[in-house]
């Protein structure tokens, strides 16, 4: 590292000029207007009034599901930010369409996880009728898990509209049922039944499920921004998948050895245990992503 360090270096204007870049403040503006069609797509594919549950209801529930969602078009928005050219009217555009296909493919992949994922109860009745919290955080980590993957898929090299839009579906769906078997997975992991305790609306198992979720989609988002290798693909899921499992059973058993995490979370209904055993996977991930690319 440089120690060559001097007082002008503390107050020099270098880098300033990107500060005033108008560029910058169109994509900010493409943004927020990206957002905005993403809360009315999200509205115009639910059979209930958003904003009337956001602030009639006082509907938790569904306030923490779709702050998921959102976090996860503002995830995808940042990656198709990325790699931005020098000619102004084709990044507005390729920002526009991809942004689009972004939130598209998002609020898709929320339905392929209500149905296939937590398929054992209505996930509208849970959040409309039950504000059941629990559901909607397991939704909120399934949109941000589901949103990682989706950035990691589209900020890839980019081949050709024809070629780009093709690979893009093909590796969501990949992806996806990637995603199905991790929750699969999970069940093996835990001595629980999650979508009773989701059911019964048990915040623990809530956020234990879905910040596993956004684990995976880390996970996942890896290889897809590195390689198109379908044997990289899967072998970096087994590999990451093994190394969670370990974090695991390393909290369990070394980081609260006096109660078993399944107890806590299923028992005790320990939230704030469920928080560390979400923080655990992802530092999991994180790690592995540090050691091996």
């Amino acid at each position: 590292m440089d120690t060559d360090l001097s007082l002008t270096d503390f107050i020099s204007l270098d880098g300033i000029e990107s500060l005033n870049h108008f560029p910058n403040l169109l994509h900010i503006l493409l943004v927020l207007i990206l957002m905005w069609v993403g809360k009315k797509i999200f509205d115009l594919l639910t059979s209930y009034s958003l904003e009337h549950q956001l602030v009639k209801e006082d509907n938790k529930a569904i306030t923490v599901s779709f702050v998921g969602y959102l976090g996860g078009v503002v995830l995808i928005l940042e990656g198709v930010l990325e790699g931005g050219g020098v000619d102004l009217l084709k990044d507005l555009l390729d920002v526009t369409i991809w942004g689009l296909i972004g939130i598209l493919l998002l609020n898709l992949a929320g339905k392929i996880n209500d149905l296939v994922i937590l398929h054992r109860f209505n996930n509208v009745d849970e959040l409309l009728n039950k504000q059941n919290i629990s559901v909607g955080v397991a939704m909120a980590g399934g949109y941000i898990g589901s949103a990682v993957i989706i950035r990691g898929i589209i900020i890839g090299e980019s081949l050709g509209w024809l070629y780009d839009i093709g690979l893009t579906l093909f590796y969501f769906v990949l992806a996806q049922l990637f995603f199905y078997l991790s929750a699969f997975l999970h069940q093996i992991v835990t001595r629980y039944d999650f979508h009773k305790e989701l059911h019964e609306n048990n915040i623990a198992a809530g956020i234990s499920f879905g910040s596993s979720l956004v684990a995976v989609g880390i996970l996942l988002s890896i290889p897809l921004r590195n390689s198109y290798s379908l044997i990289v693909f899967a072998a970096w899921f087994v590999l990451g998948s093994a190394v969670m499992a370990f974090f695991r059973f390393v909290m369990d058993r070394i980081i609260i050895p006096m109660e078993k995490l399944d107890e806590e979370i299923h028992q005790d209904q320990n939230w704030g245990i469920a928080l560390l055993e979400g923080c655990f996977a992802i530092a999991a991930v994180i790690m592995l992503q540090s050691v091996f690319i």
